[in-house]
């Protein structure tokens, strides 16, 4: 049996010789276009499975919160008659680090901080919506990674002038949020995603500059309960 002979110089290589070094060259690019094809499917395929991950586990935790809350104002409809927050929207959960003098026991401490973790219910005389052990006891799984913590608003309700300025919007009524700093593509296809199915005006994505009632750098996504007349108008809704 005769093998090739390879030559160190293409100097005085026949035709035929040089016809198979392109017929070489063009399977080596078919073959990287091909792992091309194959590659940016799978990038995509890993994207759009993150991108829905993410969506259920927003939506599993955002129908847990809502619950909660419809489940406490529904047992004490009542709510606490003794609030004199200004602009309240009763008888929902007042803010985690609420000023009023009926949950002054209860106030998380921090000023800066309005975590869902913390909601308690007035009419229970403010038994623990999550993670308690008396009226209460639903459980909040933590945050998606990438994620900060759920958020909660109630406020701006009476009067346009009692309407919260949140990041330079008027906001006024009942909310809870999920936000990111981080800008991955697939968090803002999972929020999109979201907002999309939602109905009517329920939802908001906002990707944040400061100014649109989300902060500059941040992508947030707002679930609202109760949609006040005076929070200012966002795309698509009155």
């Amino acid at each position: 049996m005769k093998f090739p002979t390879f030559h160190n110089s293409m100097v005085g290589a026949s035709p035929q010789k040089g016809g198979a070094l392109i017929y070489i060259l063009i399977a080596i690019a078919l073959l990287a276009a091909l792992t091309t094809t194959f590659v940016q499917p799978g990038g995509q395929s890993s994207r759009t499975q993150n991108s829905f991950q993410l969506a259920s586990t927003i939506n599993s935790q955002s129908r847990v919160i809502r619950s909660a809350i419809q489940d406490c104002i529904l047992r004490y409809p009542q709510g606490n008659s003794n609030i004199t927050e200004t602009g309240y929207v009763a008888p929902y959960p007042l803010n985690p680090n609420s000023n009023d003098a009926t949950y002054a026991a209860f106030d998380n401490g921090d000023p800066g901080t309005l975590v869902v973790s913390d909601l308690r219910c007035p009419g229970a005389n403010y038994a623990q919506l999550f993670g308690g052990s008396g009226q209460f006891t639903t459980f909040l799984s933590p945050p998606p990674d990438l994620m900060e913590p759920w958020t909660y608003f109630n406020g701006g309700s009476g009067a346009p002038a009692n309407a919260v300025d949140v990041f330079g919007l008027d906001m006024d009524g009942v909310y809870y949020q999920i936000q990111s700093d981080f800008s991955d593509p697939f968090i803002a296809e999972a929020f999109q995603k979201i907002d999309d199915v939602a109905t009517g005006c329920e939802v908001d994505y906002t990707v944040g500059d400061g100014s649109n009632g989300c902060e500059s750098g941040y992508q947030c996504l707002r679930f609202w309960i109760i949609r006040g007349d005076d929070t200012s108008a966002t795309p698509g809704c009155p």
